[in-house]
């Protein structure tokens, strides 16, 4: 195989398979990186190798081995599939059947929203502390005329007000001084941590985990992730779970000739195959075409929802697309990169500060989200996730450094809302290295919404080594 490069990811990596390439996204896109195991050593492979290694270690007997002529690819399945998604590449894979029915679901529909970076959880929810207030300065949230009144004393930063009105109708869980008691301040290392929630030896996602044992028999949308790759929380040996960049550009093509000419390539090489690699191509060009219905049908969100023009904003329209067309979509991972606010992270106050712009972005993606879903949101749970808080002071630079203690937001049609947890009085002695210690493990809401919302009684196998304490209630 090519020598492997120390590249970052330039390719989608729908469809691959844990057991042969493992994806690992960080909040900073040069750090991204594909391991394959190699002669029993785990090695940084670049999109090219890890296609090639997969073809190689995974090949199927009968299909010619030609590479790309200059005139275009020619016969073969490398040929084909070289310098093409190397989420194809995943088709070759035998260790996974997945199963093609868009069945509707009976639980709800979990949107899991990763806020890379480290979420300020204090600039998003303030506690009424002296300590606190000294600590933070000019970050502060100070003002109960300026701020959403949670009880309390906890104030909710102004521009996640758009978060008010799911406050207000009770949908929305805050679940204070939250994390995963092994924290490291490390950015890679905690953010695979989290989406692990199980001890570093398990190479698999917690929500991968959860469609692996749960009784749906749907396929192909079951779990999706909303960008450039599979996030590390969806990944299994069992499950072959699909990312998109959008619903617009999830297709097929090919630079020398087009879109129907690669499918129908694809078709004669592979239609014909037998066995597991002619049915993952059949149930997969099946998906391919089965989102072209919905592309092709023109969207307009209801009830006048209105999403924010952005990344975030498109993909969280995206998924209320998705979840009206009735293809079986169970979980949809969507990330919100950009929360390492060292240096001028703003007043919550200023409304064109760093972390007030993001935050109200946030918000009303989401509560658009809601508004176009209308009844639908009644079975929808959404749940945020973040690799760690930051410290309880500001630094020299306006901003704040990487902590520990965290909120949680947990919100939907059937979330019980309110204040969770405790967090104790922010004085010197009660933080943990000068941040807010995590008194509630983070699995321990997700284990109630897996359980009471998505219906999987599993919470052994789906959060390995974790024990649930006393229900929070959220669910």
């Amino acid at each position: 195989m090519p020598t492997p490069m120390d590249d970052s990811l330039t390719r989608g990596e729908a469809l691959l398979h844990e057991d042969l390439i493992t994806p690992l996204h960080d909040h900073d896109e040069a750090r991204n990186r594909l391991l394959a195991k190699i002669d029993g050593a785990t090695r940084v492979v670049s999109p090219e190798a890890a296609n090639s290694y997969a073809t190689t270690v995974r090949p199927t007997p009968g299909v010619d081995e030609v590479e790309h002529g200059a005139d275009g690819p020619k016969t073969g399945r490398r040929g084909l599939f070289k310098g093409t998604l190397i989420g194809l590449g995943g088709l070759l894979a035998a260790s996974a059947v997945p199963r093609f029915s868009f069945a509707e679901t009976t639980g709800d529909l979990l949107i899991c929203v990763f806020l890379r970076g480290g979420f300020d959880g204090l600039s998003a929810v303030g506690p009424d502390d002296s300590y606190y207030r000294k600590a933070r300065g000019s970050l502060a949230i100070s003002d109960p005329a300026k701020s959403k009144s949670l009880g309390g004393g906890f104030l909710l930063n102004q521009y996640l007000g758009a978060l008010g009105p799911i406050w207000d109708a009770g949908q929305l869980a805050i679940v204070r001084a939250a994390g995963h008691p092994k924290v490291s301040r490390s950015h890679f290392e905690d953010q695979a941590m989290c989406e692990r929630a199980a001890a570093a030896n398990v190479r698999s996602g917690w929500l991968g985990r959860h469609i692996a044992t749960s009784s749906a028999t749907s396929g192909t949308f079951r779990a999706i992730t909303i960008g450039d790759r599979v996030v590390l929380s969806l990944t299994t040996t069992e499950h072959q779970s699909l990312a998109m960049s959008s619903v617009e550009s999830f297709d097929l093509w090919s630079a020398w000739n087009g879109r129907d000419a690669l499918v129908s390539d694809i078709s004669r090489l592979y239609g014909s195959a037998g066995g597991v690699v002619e049915s993952q191509v059949r149930g997969t060009l099946d998906a391919v075409n089965a989102l072209r219905t919905v592309r092709d049908t023109k969207y307009t969100p209801a009830n006048g929802a209105k999403y924010p023009d952005s990344t975030f904003g498109n993909g969280m329209k995206d998924i209320a697309r998705l979840a009206k067309a009735g293809i079986g979509m169970e979980v949809a991972c969507i990330d919100y990169d950009g929360w390492d606010l060292h240096q001028a992270s703003g007043s919550p106050y200023q409304s064109k500060g760093a972390f007030s712009t993001m935050a109200a972005d946030l918000a009303k993606s989401i509560a658009a989200l809601r508004t176009d879903l209308g009844s639908r949101w009644n079975s929808v749970t959404l749940v945020t996730m973040s690799e760690f808080g930051r410290r309880v002071a500001i630094n020299g630079d306006g901003g704040t450094d990487h902590g520990h203690g965290n909120v949680q937001f947990v919100m939907g049609g059937s979330i019980h809302g309110g204040l969770y947890g405790t967090m104790p009085q922010l004085s010197p002695g009660n933080l943990v290295e000068g941040d807010v210690p995590i008194i509630t493990d983070y699995r321990q809401a997700l284990s109630e919404v897996v359980s009471k919302r998505l219906g999987n009684s599993k919470l052994d196998e789906v959060f390995p080594g974790f024990t649930p304490g006393s229900a929070l209630g959220v669910a």
